[in-house]
This record gives C-alpha cells, structure tokens and sequence, in this order.
C-alpha cells in the first residue's frame, strides 16, 4: 500500500508522467491488459506505437498476450512465439479463429552441458530467470529464422533470452521498420551486441507502464539502412 501511495505521490510530481495516472491506476484491474487489448510496455512507447499506421503490416513477437491482441486490433499479420504451455493456452481463448496469426508454442530445452552462465552472452541463449536455470531457448530464438530478412515491419522482443532474439532478430526488421525491445534499462540485455544496432537509430521511452509500481524503460529501434 505504500509503495502504491508513493507512486501516486510521484505521478503528480512528474509533469510528464502525470497524464498516465488513470490509466495506470485502471491497469491493476483483473485481465486489464487482455480486456484492452494492450501490449505490457512503457505507457509513452504504446502511445508511439498507437501513431503510426500499423494496418495489414507484420509482425513478429517474443511473449504473447496484451500484444497479440493490440497488434491484431491494428489488423497485423502476427507471427508469435510463447514458451509457456498454460499462457499459451490462456491467449489462446482470446483469439479469433479469423486471426491473422501464426501462433507457436516453444518450450525451452535442457542443457546439454553447463557453459558460462553469462545471460547478456547471445550465443548461451539462457534466461535469467530462476525458473529455467539449466534450460536453453535456441529453438525458441531461432524461430524467426523461418522467414527472410526485411520481411517484418515490427519485431517485439518482450520474452526470453532477449540477447540471443535480438542477435536472430536484427536482420529481420525492414528498411523504416521498428524492433522493440521492452525493459532496455536491463543493461546485460544489449551490451554484447551494441554493434548490432549500428544501422539502427534508437528511440528510449522512459516512464511508468501498466502495473508498473516503479518506471522502466521501452526502447524502439527505428532501422535506416
């Protein structure tokens, strides 16, 4: 309760935060994200997002849910990849059977042997979540391999082992075309491969998101070349 009454109290502070406070207070209700069709990032960077003429675009996600449903309320051809079976089958009943979606289940495998544990190392393609020490998610990164470079217009990277997606992702993106990667401030996640950005241009989006209780960063990556 405090940590909320504190978060309030920062909102009036922040002058340019404080037009998020009722929606940011509205998305603690039960199912928000799902029920507004809405992708969990930094409240500035949907608003981006929201701008922009999505309709009959494609796009690839790392994590599903709030974001499957925005990106297919924007009429995308969605391509998204969840390793979690229970998840998985929970978006599942709010799709369409109309939808515009390659919807794939891929769990994480065991460890054949144990290498460095180093998260930030895109070629480890761990998680560094507790929960999946000792598993790998190769297959589950290597899923947008199917598909040629500069064929998508966005790319969402919300899931796991984001090195190792960002690292097979890069050269999927088009020409104008965004990569997203939500929770940037997490410093492993992009400082083993800065250099894959190069043909990028990068737009932060700071502040506080859904549910958030403290601020977080979004980033969208616009390429150029």
């Amino acid at each position: 309760m405090k940590l909320a009454m504190y978060s309030v109290l920062y909102f009036l502070k922040n002058s340019t935060q404080r037009k998020h406070i009722f929606r940011w207070l509205l998305s603690f209700k039960k199912g928000y994200l799902m029920r507004k069709r809405q992708p969990w990032l930094v409240f500035d960077a949907i608003d981006y997002l929201d701008s922009l003429p999505l309709n009959g675009k494609r796009v690839f996600e790392y994590g599903s849910g709030g974001s499957t449903l925005y990106w297919l309320s924007r009429n995308m051809v969605c391509v998204s990849v969840e390793h979690d079976p229970s998840w998985f089958n929970f978006v599942h009943t709010h799709l369409q059977a109309s939808s515009k979606i390659d919807y794939r289940l891929i769990t994480p495998q065991r460890l054949i042997s144990s290498k460095s544990p180093d998260v930030s190392d895109p070629l480890l393609y761990l998680s560094d979540d507790i929960n999946f020490i000792g598993h790998n998610f190769k297959n589950y990164a290597s899923q947008i391999d199917d598909f040629s470079n500069e064929y998508f217009d966005v790319v969402l990277i919300d899931g796991r082992a984001r090195p190792s997606c960002i690292m097979h992702s890069i050269s999927k993106v088009k020409i104008n075309g965004l990569l997203v990667l939500d929770n940037a401030d997490r410093v492993y996640y992009t400082e083993s491969i800065r250099h894959l950005f190069c043909n990028y241009i990068c737009l932060p989006f700071y502040g506080v998101g859904p549910t958030g209780y403290q601020m977080w960063q979004t980033n969208i990556y616009v390429r150029k070349q």
